[in-house]
C-alpha cells in the first residue's frame, strides 16, 4: 500500500495526542503532552470559570504534531489520512472569515446565566413544558447553556458572532481551512435536533431557549467523510505532508464507544476517564430518560444511549488533590503514577469500602442527575481514612454506572452480555476486577487504552476508502486484550451494598432540593 498509515488528532481535557496506526489498528508509535484545561488564576477557580485561549490549543495541537514527527522521524508521505477527535461541549464564537472572537468555554465551566434575566419563551411553549412537568429542568437547561450566559454578560460578542462553534470545529477549521464539523460532535446546549439529526426546525423551542440564530450554526456533514487536504499553512507549522487528507469523526465519547463496540449485540460500553459515562448503541431513536436524547455515533444510523457521569475518575483526582499531597511524593519516589501507587493501597480494603458509600452526583445535570444533584458520602466512623475515601469514590461511580446499565437493559429491552471498558481508569487491573464484580458481568478491554483515537482513525480509514464503513473498519481494526470474569464471592457482597448505595441520591434529593432552593 502507498499510504499505509493513519494519523488520529486527540485533544481531551488533560492531554493532547497525535498516534500514528497502521490500517490494521496497530498502534505505530504515539506523542502526548499535557494541556492546561483553562486559563489558570485564583479568580476564575473561585468563580468557575473555565476559558482558554483558542490560539494556546491550536498551538499544543502543532506541538503534539511536531513531536511526533520528529522524535520518531517519520516519512508523512506514508500517511494518506488523518481524524481528529475532541473533548465535547466547548462553545466557541467565531467572526465571518472563522477567525476567534471568545476564548473557549471548556465543558467544565459551571458559571450559569441568571434565570432572571433569560428572555421568556412564548406562553404556548411554557405551557406546554408546565404540562409535562419539564419546566424546573428546562429551566436548568437555559442557565446551564454558555449561549445564554455569554449573551448576559457580553451581549455584543454573541450578537456580533458570525457562528457558533463547538472546539472540534475550530480545529477542523484550522487544520483545512473549511468551516464545518461533524454531526457526531454535537453533544452541547445548542439547538441540535438529536432525533433528526440536524439543526433544529426554525419553529422549535429550542431557538427561543437559547440565545443564537440559525445562521450563527455550523454546516455539519456525516462522520468518516472527507472534508478536503490540509491547509496551507496547518501544513508548514506541523510539517505533514500536503497531501494529506482530513476526516471528519465525532466527539471523544462517540469515538471511544464506538471503537470497543458499541452496536454489537449483547454489548455496553463503558468509559472510565475525566466523566464517566455508559452507553449502548442502538438503531433507532429511543430515549434512556424521558427527554434526554440519545447521541449520535459515528456510524450512520445509529444512535448512542449515553448516561453519563461528569465528574467520573475526575473525583478520584479531586480527592487526590486534596487529600493525597503524602500519596504524590510517594509515588514519585516509587517512580509509579499517583493512580497505581492507590490501587495497591486499596486492595486489601473490604468490598464497601468498610461501610463507607459515596454518591458521586457532584455536577448538576437537566435530566440526570438532576437540578438539585450534590454529591454525598455515608458511613464514615473514625477507622475510616484516606484510602478508603479513594475506594468509595471508585465504587461510588462503578455502582452509579451499575444503576445507569440496569436502566438500560430494562428500558431498551437490551440483555447485556459483556462490558467493553476503556477510558484511564481501565489501565487499572483493580478497577477493572472492582467493575466485573459491581457489575456482576464479564469486562473486557481492548489491546490499545488510545479508544478516542482508534474511533478517529477508523473514520480516517473508512473516509479513504480502505474500508466500506466503520463496521469494516472495526472488524479488523479492534482487538480484544483481556477479559475479567466476576468474583462469585465479591461480587456477591457488591449486590447486598448496592441494594443500600443505590438508595442513597433518592433519599437525600429532598434535603438537597431544599438547599438549591435556599
Amino acid at each position: 500500500m502507498d499510504k499505509p498509515y493513519l494519523l488520529a488528532l486527540d485533544y481531551g481535557t488533560q492531554s493532547v495526542r497525535a498516534i500514528l496506526f497502521d490500517t490494521q489498528g496497530a498502534l505505530i508509535h504515539k506523542a502526548q503532552i499535557s494541556v492546561d484545561p483553562f486559563i489558570k488564576s485564583q479568580k476564575e477557580s473561585q468563580s468557575g470559570s473555565a476559558e482558554q485561549h483558542p490560539e494556546y490549543c491550536y498551538a499544543q495541537l502543532v506541538q503534539v504534531v511536531k513531536q511526533l514527527i520528529t522524535v520518531n522521524q517519520i516519512d508523512t508521505s506514508l500517511i494518506g489520512s488523518l481524524s481528529i477527535t475532541t473533548q465535547r461541549a466547548c462553545i466557541i464564537l467565531t467572526d465571518d472569515k472563522f477567525k476567534p472572537i471568545s476564548p473557549i468555554f471548556m465543558w467544565s465551566d459551571t458559571r450559569l446565566a441568571d434565570s432572571n434575566r433569560l428572555s421568556p419563551m412564548s406562553w404556548y411553549f411554557r405551557a406546554a413544558f408546565k404540562i409535562v412537568g419539564m419546566d424546573k429542568r428546562i429551566g436548568f437547561l437555559r442557565r446551564s447553556a454558555k449561549v445564554n450566559f455569554i449573551e448576559q454578560t457580553q451581549p455584543n460578542l454573541i450578537k456580533n458572532a458570525d457562528k457558533v462553534a463547538l472546539f472540534s470545529g475550530y480545529l477542523i477549521h484550522k487544520m483545512t481551512g473549511v468551516a464545518v464539523d461533524s454531526v457526531a460532535s454535537q453533544v452541547a446546549y445548542l439547538p441540535f435536533d438529536y432525533k433528526n439529526l440536524t439543526w433544529a426546525k426554525g419553529n422549535s423551542w429550542r431557538w427561543q431557549a437559547l440565545a443564537c440564530s440559525q445562521e450563527q450554526m455550523m454546516n455539519l456533514i456525516p462522520a468518516a467523510k472527507i472534508i478536503g487536504k490540509i491547509d496551507k499553512k496547518f501544513c508548514e507549522d506541523t510539517g505533514l505532508n500536503a497531501e494529506i487528507v482530513v476526516a471528519t469523526a465525532g466527539g471523544d465519547k462517540a469515538c471511544e464507544m464506538f471503537a470497543t463496540g458499541s452496536g454489537e449485540v449483547g454489548i455496553a460500553n463503558i468509559s472510565l476517564g475525566s466523566a464517566a459515562c455508559i452507553s449502548i448503541g442502538l438503531k433507532r431513536y429511543q430515549e434512556s430518560y424521558r427527554y434526554m436524547p440519545p447521541f449520535p455515533s459515528i456510524a450512520e444510523n445509529q444512535f448512542m444511549n449515553e448516561i453519563q457521569l461528569e465528574r467520573g475518575f475526575w473525583l478520584l483526582s479531586w480527592l487526590i488533590d486534596e487529600f493525597g499531597q503524602e500519596d504524590k511524593l510517594t509515588a514519585a519516589e516509587q517512580r509509579k503514577t499517583v493512580e497505581a501507587y492507590i490501587c495497591e493501597k486499596i486492595i486489601d480494603i473490604a468490598p464497601g469500602s468498610d461501610g463507607l458509600l459515596l454518591c458521586p452526583t457532584w455536577s448538576q445535570g437537566v435530566i440526570y442527575p438532576g437540578p438539585e444533584a450534590r454529591g454525598s458520602i455515608v458511613g464514615f466512623t473514625p477507622k475510616h481514612t484516606r484510602f478508603h475515601l479513594y475506594r468509595a469514590a471508585i465504587e461510588g461511580v462503578l455502582f452509579t454506572l451499575k444503576s445507569a446499565l440496569l436502566r438500560l437493559e430494562k428500558k431498551h429491552n437490551y440483555p447485556v452480555k459483556i462490558v467493553r471498558i476503556s477510558g484511564g481508569g481501565s489501565q487499572s487491573e483493580q478497577v477493572l476486577k472492582m467493575a466485573a464484580n459491581i457489575l456482576n458481568k464479564p469486562v473486557e478491554v481492548i489491546d490499545i487504552a488510545e479508544a478516542s483515537a482508534l474511533g478517529a482513525a477508523m473514520c480516517a480509514a473508512t473516509a479513504s476508502g480502505i474500508y466500506d464503513d466503520v463496521y469494516d473498519a472495526r472488524k479488523s481494526m479492534m482487538n480484544i486484550d483481556k477479559r475479567i470474569n466476576p468474583e462469585r464471592e465479591e461480587s456477591l457482597k457488591y449486590q447486598q451494598i448496592f441494594k443500600s448505595q443505590s438508595t442513597i441520591y433518592r433519599r437525600v434529593k429532598p434535603i438537597l432540593k431544599a438547599l438549591v432552593e435556599k
